[in-house]
């Protein structure tokens, strides 16, 4: 009983604070700009919008006057396990849709220095199965929200050279939900608590507000070229999480402990870092109406080697916990393009995209893969102050475990459709 409640409550934490299923390696999201997501997400050496708060902070350069940017992704998947092996069950995750949202105002002024602020969701999303499928005690339902909140300044140091920096105030919840049945506990020499079917275990807390910063720059060495580099901090963030169980069996008469003894409702602690991002990035503009750009980014998944959670109360149940994850760093390539016809902007993209997941770690609500995703982008400018673009992203992969140490092989098989949305004004 002590192993499989360890087990399980490991994968419960994990999913709680990295509830993610979906989109960029790891739990990334990456969709805070429609514009940019119409060019794969490359827009590290263009960041000529308010949304270079996120890709380029040195970017703010870009703009003159009063600037804002505002918009959400629509993100849907599609997930399908089919396992443990040997068996060949087929379960789908209950269809949901996320919407993470992206704001920024910028202030450009004639001496060649901006402000900004951005508040937008870089990490997050979740995953929901169905209470009774194979896996309910891995996961049922799990989601995590974060918020940055990005004041941010850049400075046009010369004609061609600007450099910008920002600092992030990091707000995040998460919500965890498994069911677990509960085998017959010996409390006695032949005494035994009966059996518990379809316990649910909740776990709903909040992050302590945590801190990073950013930093970036953006050289044009020529009026057709601009060159960017831009590097966001890891963050380390505690959450504070509230642990109730529903359907426990009563406590049988005459009995001198039950199940709500063993299985106590209290709090837990647990940390996570969030990884360092470096993103370097290109932008030619290859014609009068035709922009190429092309990223590269690096993302810091080694700081998630480990995971450790302590409780508040400890039982014979349920103990403090540490398990290895052992991630590691990822690369992904974007490059996407970007062709203007009178008020109309026509966009697509291209990003390979490294999954940092070992499948010996992966569980249901972190499958992933290396991927090949496709985005198309259309963008109109209705005034001279009015611009709105959408755009369309498409996320497909499959993934086999073999090697699970949780002991949850199978296949994984995952589709998601994303649609970006967002109206910018500048004055």
């Amino acid at each position: 009983m002590k192993k499989f409640t360890n087990v399980s409550l490991a994968i419960a934490i994990s999913i709680l604070v990295l509830s993610h299923q979906v989109f960029a390696g790891g739990f990334l999201t990456g969709t805070q700009n429609a514009k940019a997501m119409g060019m794969g997400h490359a827009f590290v050496g263009q960041a000529n919008d308010a949304s270079a708060i996120y890709f380029n902070a040195a970017g703010l350069t870009n703009l003159k006057g009063i600037n804002f940017l505002a918009g959400t992704t629509l993100i849907m998947p599609k997930v399908d396990f089919t396992g443990p092996t040997p068996l060949t069950t087929t379960t789908s995750a209950v269809a949901r849709t996320f919407t993470p949202i992206n704001f920024y105002g910028v202030y450009g002024m004639d001496n060649g220095l901006s402000f900004g602020l951005g508040v937008y969701n870089p990490y997050g999303l979740g995953s929901e199965w169905e209470p009774a499928w194979i896996g309910k005690s891995l996961a049922v339902e799990t989601e995590l929200r974060t918020f940055y909140i990005n004041p941010t300044v850049a400075y046009k140091v010369m004609e061609n050279l600007s450099v910008g920096a920002g600092f992030s105030y990091i707000v995040s919840n998460v919500l965890f939900k498994q069911v677990i049945d509960i085998p017959a506990i010996p409390i006695a020499p032949g005494v035994f608590l009966p059996a518990g079917p379809n316990v649910g275990v909740n776990l709903e807390g909040n992050g302590k507000p945590a801190y990073t910063f950013n930093f970036g720059l953006l050289y044009k060495p020529m009026d057709e070229l601009s060159v960017g580099l831009a590097y966001r901090h890891s963050a380390e963030i505690e959450f504070d999480g509230d642990l109730t169980f529903s359907n426990l069996p009563a406590k049988p008469t005459g009995y001198p402990i039950g199940h709500s003894d063993l299985f106590p409702a209290g709090k837990g602690v647990s940390k996570i870092t969030m990884p360092y991002d470096l993103r370097a990035g290109i932008s030619y503009k290859a014609m009068e109406n035709l922009t190429i750009n092309a990223d590269f980014q690096y993302v810091g998944w080694e700081s998630y080697d480990t995971l450790a959670a302590d409780f508040e109360k400890n039982t014979a149940a349920w103990k403090d916990l540490s398990t290895a994850k052992n991630w590691e760093n990822s690369m992904t390539f974007r490059l996407g393009g970007e062709y203007r016809m009178d008020e109309f902007a026509f966009r697509a993209g291209y990003v390979f995209d490294g999954s940092p997941i070992p499948t010996k770690t992966m569980d249901p609500s972190l499958p992933g893969a290396d991927r090949h995703e496709f985005t198309f982008g259309l963008g109109y400018q209705f005034t001279p102050n009015i611009r709105v673009d959408a755009a369309y992203q498409y996320i497909s992969f499959e993934q086999e475990v073999t090697d699970s140490a949780i002991l949850f092989n199978g296949k994984y098989v995952n589709s998601t459709n994303l649609f970006g949305f967002n109206v910018g004004f500048g004055f």
